[in-house]
C-alpha cells in the first residue's frame, strides 16, 4: 500500500498538462450541517465526544466532450468546515478533479464508467493535522428505470501530513441506490467499506513515559500517538488500521429547479479489539448556479 504515496506525483503531472476547451464554468455550491456523536473516533468508554460541524463548499466544473459518449470533466472545489465545538478541527481544503466518463450504448439506461484523480490541501486550525491528500477514483452508474439508479465508486487514496500520525492510505468502495419517488422526492440507500489508515483521538493518561492512551490494550497496538490539546482535556491522537462499514439512509426533496435539501443518517462501523462506532446526521442544501 506504500506505493500510493505516488498518487500526488500522478496528479501533478496531469495538472501540467494543457486544459483543452471546455464549457463552463458551472458553479455549485452546499451548505452542511451535521452531528456527530464520535468526533474523536474513539472506542466506546475512551474518550467519545459529540460535536456540530458546519460546512460550506463550492464547486466550479468545466466539460470538455471528447466524443459522441466521452466527457472529460475538470472540478475546482473549496470547503470551509467549523466545528463548533473543537476549534483544532476547522479546516479550509481546495483542490482539483479530472475524470473521464464513457457511455458504454445508446439511451438513459446505458451504464456509464468513470476513471479520474482527485486532489486536495487542507489546512487545519491545529497545524500537525494539516495535510496533502490524492487518489485514483473509479466509478459505474447505471438508470435500472427512469426511477431506478445505480452508483457505484472505489477510491484508492494515500495523505501526507505534517506529523506522521495523521499520514497514511487506504482503499474504499461505495455503492447508493437512488429511488425517485416523484419529480421532487428522491430516497437514498447506501453502503461503503474503507480499509486503510485513520486517525483516533483517546483520553490519555500521564505516565513514567509520558502521555499514554487509557486503554488497557495500548501496549499491543502499534503505531504512533501523541499528546494533542484539541479537545481541551488530555488526549493523545493514536494512527489505526482498520476496516470501516457504512450504512446510510437519505430522502432529498427538490426545493426549486436548481436547488435540493438532503436529509442524512449514515452508520459508521469498525469492528477489532477496539470497537470505533460514529453516527452522522446531516442537513444540506445544493444550489446549481
Amino acid at each position: 500500500m506504500r506505493s500510493i504515496g505516488s498518487i500526488p506525483l500522478a496528479l501533478a503531472a496531469l495538472l501540467a498538462v494543457p486544459r483543452a476547451a471546455a464549457d463552463g464554468p458551472f458553479v455549485s455550491s452546499t451548505s452542511t450541517a451535521a452531528w456527530q456523536d464520535n468526533v474523536t473516533f474513539a472506542p466506546s468508554g475512551y474518550g467519545v465526544r459529540s460535536a456540530l460541524d458546519l460546512e460550506t463548499g463550492v464547486d466550479v466544473t468545466w466539460i470538455h466532450s471528447v466524443d459522441f459518449s466521452t466527457l472529460l470533466t475538470s472540478c475546482v472545489s473549496t470547503n470551509v468546515d467549523a466545528c463548533t465545538s473543537y476549534a483544532g478541527l476547522d479546516n479550509l481544503s481546495v483542490g482539483p478533479t479530472f475524470e473521464l466518463r464513457r457511455r458504454l450504448g445508446l439511451g438513459a439506461l446505458a451504464p456509464v464508467v468513470s476513471v479520474g484523480l482527485s486532489g486536495c490541501a487542507i489546512g487545519f486550525e491545529d497545524p500537525e493535522r494539516s495535510k496533502i491528500e490524492g487518489s485514483l477514483l473509479l466509478g459505474f452508474e447505471q438508470r435500472l428505470s427512469d426511477s431506478l439508479q445505480v452508483v457505484v465508486g472505489a477510491k484508492l487514496g494515500s495523505f501526507n501530513a505534517r506529523d506522521i500520525v495523521f499520514s497514511g492510505n487506504y482503499a474504499s468502495a461505495d455503492a447508493a441506490l437512488n429511488w425517485d419517488l416523484s419529480e421532487t422526492w428522491r430516497v437514498k440507500l447506501s453502503g461503503g467499506w474503507r480499509n486503510g489508515d485513520a486517525v483516533s483521538n483517546y483520553t490519555a493518561e500521564e505516565s513514567p513515559s509520558g502521555w499514554i492512551p487509557i486503554d488497557e490494550n495500548a501496549a499491543y497496538l502499534p503505531g504512533a500517538w501523541h499528546y494533542v490539546s484539541t479537545f481541551h482535556e488530555p488526549f493523545v491522537a493514536y494512527r489505526v488500521s482498520t476496516v470501516t462499514w457504512s450504512y446510510g439512509i437519505g430522502v432529498s426533496p427538490a426545493l426549486g429547479p436548481h436547488t435540493s435539501l438532503t436529509l442524512q443518517l449514515t452508520h459508521l462501523d469498525a469492528p477489532g479489539i477496539d470497537r470505533y462506532v460514529d453516527n452522522i446526521l446531516s442537513l444540506s442544501v445544493t444550489h446549481q448556479f
